[in-house]
């Protein structure tokens, strides 16, 4: 948006900046018309005529003057003699708005001169024009190109997107074929009697583990999809989002402990009513804490806490472990980028914070990542290495 918003803008400034440059140019022809070359032609015409209209409106008239003068002329050698009638009080009443004087001086020119004086005329008319015709091609030319550059940008996003998205396809399809190798092959050692009473609970705890982890991906592409389908609504209402953080706190607290993490949760006891949609709002905050889990070291602590500042919530879910690269921070929420490159061993999609930003963007919140966070009103973000912080204006 912020793109369209630049262009919108820069083309703005150009058209004010033609129109001025017109306007300047046109004065300054209208002064040189005025001032040297209209009279300067009249005079050279008619040197002994007294000429009572020496300026554009005067030239503009004598232009139709004598248009109408040079085409009775030629019509009248061709057309029959009942036609010549209507061609000459057509002729008189053009001649009569000009002047009765200036009619009989044209007359004297015969129809050389007449034409020569129609082509000067036309002349002086294509040079007033013409800063419009130049301004009009200049700024066609500047749309035209802005849009092929829009044009050009729109397709490389096409491209790269349609790479980004076989890769992703690509990856989830390996994420998925691993664990149903494992799960295939736990399950025919358990079928074929080749695993002892001792490690049966083990496989099948695998088998269970590796089952919850396809399901994980699979609920994310659905997610991913159903968000850009046509038919996708938000089910908005007013939430406790105080009790909601909470809630998605409990429901991960046992894998951040897991993963040998610490939470520090500071969340106002008090009610705060916000107009969203309970369960995609809630799955945004379940994927970043998702997020801080799997790429971050053990002995991380992650932050979830809500800030309240007049009618703006912040929520913020920070953490303590690696910072991002600047070249990875810059598209973090792009669909399939993540922060590391070691999502083999994490098992990231790419698409988790995605999702989120999405979500966030249909409430019409936003969402952003801080590196190293210093808030002064709260200052215990700052024992943080980055936060992600979504800002609820609630008035919105």
């Amino acid at each position: 948006m912020n793109k369209y918003h630049t262009l919108r803008n820069y083309l703005i400034r150009k058209f004010m900046v033609t129109i001025i440059l017109v306007s300047v140019a046109e004065f300054a022809i209208t002064a040189l018309l005025n001032n040297s070359l209209f009279p300067f032609a009249m005079h050279f015409f008619f040197p002994e005529a007294n000429m009572e209209m020496l300026s554009v409106g005067g030239m503009m008239m004598a232009f139709l003057v004598v248009f109408v003068s040079v085409f009775s002329t030629i019509l009248q050698a061709i057309l029959p003699a009942q036609l010549v009638f209507f061609i000459n009080s057509l002729s008189d009443n053009v001649f009569h708005a000009f002047g009765a004087n200036q009619e009989h001086v044209i007359e004297q020119l015969g129809i050389i001169k007449e034409i020569m004086l129609l082509l000067v005329l036309f002349g002086f008319l294509a040079l007033i024009i013409a800063p419009y015709i130049i301004a009009a091609v200049y700024f066609s030319q500047i749309v035209v190109r802005e849009m092929r550059i829009i044009e050009y940008d729109e397709k490389e996003k096409q491209r790269e997107y349609a790479e980004q998205k076989n890769l992703m396809l690509s990856d989830i399809a390996h994420d998925l074929r691993t664990p149903m190798t494992t799960i295939a092959g736990y399950s025919k050692a358990l079928t074929d009697g080749m695993v002892t009473e001792d490690k049966k609970q083990e496989y099948l705890e695998a088998i269970q583990t590796k089952t919850g982890r396809m399901n994980d991906l699979i609920n994310l592409l659905f997610d991913y999809v159903r968000l850009d389908s046509k038919g996708f609504q938000l089910m908005r209402t007013n939430i406790d989002i105080c009790e909601m953080i909470r809630e998605a706190a409990a429901f991960q607290y046992q894998d951040i402990e897991d993963a040998g993490m610490e939470l520090d949760v500071e969340i106002p006891e008090e009610k705060i009513l916000v107009y969203a949609d309970k369960v995609q709002f809630s799955r945004v905050i379940s994927n970043l804490i998702t997020n801080a889990i799997r790429h971050n070291k053990p002995g991380t602590s992650i932050g979830l806490y809500l800030l309240e500042e007049d009618e703006t919530l912040r929520v913020i879910v920070a953490d303590n472990g690696v910072k991002i690269p600047k070249e990875k921070a810059d598209m973090l929420f792009e669909p399939f980028v993540m922060g590391d490159e070691s999502r083999n061993s994490k098992g990231g999609s790419g698409l988790g914070l995605s999702i989120a930003k999405k979500v966030v963007e249909m409430h019409g919140f936003k969402i952003r990542l801080v590196q190293q966070p210093m808030i002064q009103k709260f200052p215990a973000v700052s024992e943080y290495e980055k936060m992600f912080m979504i800002t609820i204006d609630r008035l919105t």
